[in-house]
């Protein structure tokens, strides 16, 4: 994809809670707390692109003022420590000095996630006139059975800091998480606040686009504003007249340009990178495990990679689709592979 994607959500996206596309009751309700001054720790849930972080901190600029600098941070569960934050992790362990019970003589660890991107951030009080900092937590399911470990910290330092978790799925958020938290469900704008931003974009970008394409651009996009912002953009490169056409040729060379980069970054041996970026592409594309492998398969072909390489990768693409008959969760099928391809660059 183009360099020049980014310009238009820079442009465009929203830059405080007014500005939000659609979801009225949301804002409303968001904007209460704000001027009651407090709320218990947050919870929310959505797909994944449809703007929960984006929301999340531009309540957490409106709660914080003048402050939020100082007091807000956000983390991402599900992107792995470097080797120094692991050795700083473990030195940072210790030694029980009980004589009695289980823990006697024991080396006592907190999860590293916790203990390196978390802890330091919430046992400092807030600095300036804010009842207390903020703290989002970007994937928190990744932290899997780390959540325990991260509950008692909500309980000890909720006075300090108030904890907002993203998450696209609830179901792998555990019980005890969920009760003490208050959940928000955020969902895609209706296609009327769609429209209305779309309209306006074209108008300041002095495109002409139909009301059926602009249909067209919300049910491509799934109503999100980021994906549609990139494919008009791209689209507009050739020429101020969208139609369906355009979008579908862009599409696909958008969709083109994702697998080449997921194949890529692979063959860099970045698994987490890679994870993130299929993940990303079956989101924005509702792909089911067969068409990614498809994809891959044929952008494989346009690598400069030896033989060998080619030949090794297709083996684990057909793999993969043979397993992916009986397996249900198509984001384990895929990541299995990805996982596999990355194995294989290393040894390279």
């Amino acid at each position: 994809m183009s360099d020049t994607i980014p310009i238009w959500r820079i442009k465009y996206l929203p830059h405080s809670l007014k500005e939000i596309c659609g979801r009225k009751d949301l804002i409303e309700r968001l904007s209460d707390i704000i001027k009651e001054r407090n709320f218990p720790h947050l919870l929310f849930v959505g797909q994944e692109g449809i703007g929960k972080t984006t929301i999340a901190t531009l309540f957490s600029e409106a709660f914080l003022g003048k402050y939020f600098k100082s007091n807000f941070q956000k983390v991402y569960a599900n992107v792995p420590l470097t080797s120094e934050e692991l050795k700083q992790a473990r030195s940072e362990a210790y030694v029980s000095t009980s004589k009695l019970g289980s823990l006697a003589g024991k080396t006592i660890t907190t999860p590293a996630f916790i203990q390196i991107k978390v802890k330091p951030f919430i046992e400092l009080k807030a600095l300036g006139d804010v009842p207390f900092k903020i703290l989002i937590v970007k994937n928190f399911e990744a932290l899997g059975s780390n959540q325990q470990a991260f509950r008692r910290l909500m309980e000890i330092y909720g006075t300090n800091c108030r904890m907002m978790l993203i998450t696209t799925k609830i179901s792998a958020i555990i019980d005890p998480i969920i009760s003490r938290c208050q959940i928000f469900l955020i969902s895609p704008p209706k296609f009327e606040a769609f429209d209305g931003l779309i309209r306006y974009i074209v108008d300041k970008e002095d495109l002409d686009i139909e009301e059926n394409t602009i249909k067209l651009l919300y049910n491509i996009t799934g109503g999100r504003i980021s994906n549609a912002l990139d494919l008009l953009q791209l689209a507009s490169i050739s020429g101020k007249k969208i139609d369906s056409d355009k979008l579908y040729e862009n599409l696909m060379t958008s969709q083109s340009d994702l697998i080449r980069n997921l194949l890529l970054i692979c063959l860099k041996g970045d698994f987490p990178k890679a994870r993130e970026l299929s993940r990303k592409i079956q989101t924005s594309y509702k792909y089911n495990s067969k068409e990614v492998f498809n994809f891959l398969l044929k952008e494989l072909f346009k690598l400069p990679i030896s033989r060998y390489a080619r030949n090794h990768i297709i083996n684990l693409i057909a793999e993969a689709d043979y397993r992916a008959i009986d397996g249900m969760d198509i984001d384990i099928q895929i990541s299995n592979l990805m996982a596999k391809i990355c194995n294989f660059a290393e040894l390279l």
